[in-house]
């Protein structure tokens, strides 16, 4: 219960227990908070307190409301940068949560004109394309669709690519591993099909980056992706890590792959 006979108003100590529970972890990120009811109930205050106060902090960044299920503590903003001992991944599970990929599609398919010319491709080689969805908790984060010469993943089948990951698969089958990447990153209105696997509304901004990725001077793979902008901050592009004897320890590559 909050005390009405201190100098500050209700709806000042209610936010302020409300921010000390995200704060402090009584609520993770990405979890569901009581209801409105069950905040009335549980501090003594109004309806229109709580709704207030709940409306100030959707708006500060701190809670997020999801149409139809209720108010949720949201997720930090992650920053990724480029370097050979950063792991996205790693940020992520520093703040409690999982990340993972849902693999949407895996094929072999004729390279375009585009891709034949990056991976110095004949017209009678093929790539693979891998499609992915990633999420953090059960939030969707970032949609990617990369391609890599076949001949760099031969007898990889979507099994020992979920397990093992891209840049580990491409490792395993050809010996090359990742060195240096360079990324384009620009604000775009999110295509139609990728914003509902994203759960965003229509045209809304994502940041949308391009990436060649490189080995012993060749590239290895082309990469689009697009990420919801308001969770990720990508601050600049540099050598990933130059090519060392495999140690096991692969979890330092770059991640998203």
């Amino acid at each position: 219960m909050l005390d009405d006979t201190l100098p500050v108003t209700l709806q000042y100590q209610l936010r302020s227990k409300l921010i000390e529970n995200i704060k402090k972890r009584v609520w993770s990120p990405g979890s569901q908070i009581p209801s409105e009811r069950g905040l009335c109930d549980e501090y003594g205050v109004s309806r229109m307190t709580v709704r207030e106060v709940l409306k100030e902090l959707v708006q500060e960044g701190y809670l997020v409301r999801k149409q139809g299920k209720g108010t949720f503590v949201a997720l930090p903003k992650f920053e990724h940068e480029l370097s050979s001992n950063y792991s996205l991944s790693q940020e992520i599970e520093k703040q409690g949560l999982e990340s993972d990929f849902r693999l949407l599609g895996f094929q072999k398919k004729k390279p375009s004109s585009l891709l034949m010319r990056i991976f110095g491709l004949s017209e009678h080689e093929l790539v693979y394309e891998i499609t992915r969805l990633r999420s953090i908790g059960d939030e969707p984060f970032a949609w990617e669709r990369a391609s890599v010469p076949c001949s760099l993943m031969e007898d990889v089948d979507e099994a020992r690519l979920e397990k093992d990951g891209l840049y580990l698969s491409i490792f395993r089958c050809s010996g090359l591993m990742a060195e240096e990447a360079e990324v384009e990153a620009e604000a775009v209105n999110c295509p139609i099909n990728i914003a509902d696997l994203l759960q965003l509304k229509k045209n809304k901004a994502v940041l949308h980056l391009v990436r060649l990725t490189t080995a012993q001077n060749r590239c290895i793979e082309y990469c689009e992706s697009y990420i919801r902008s308001e969770k990720y901050k990508y601050k600049y592009k540099q050598f990933l890590r130059k090519k060392t004897a495999y140690d096991g320890a692969y979890g330092d590559q770059p991640d998203g792959r």
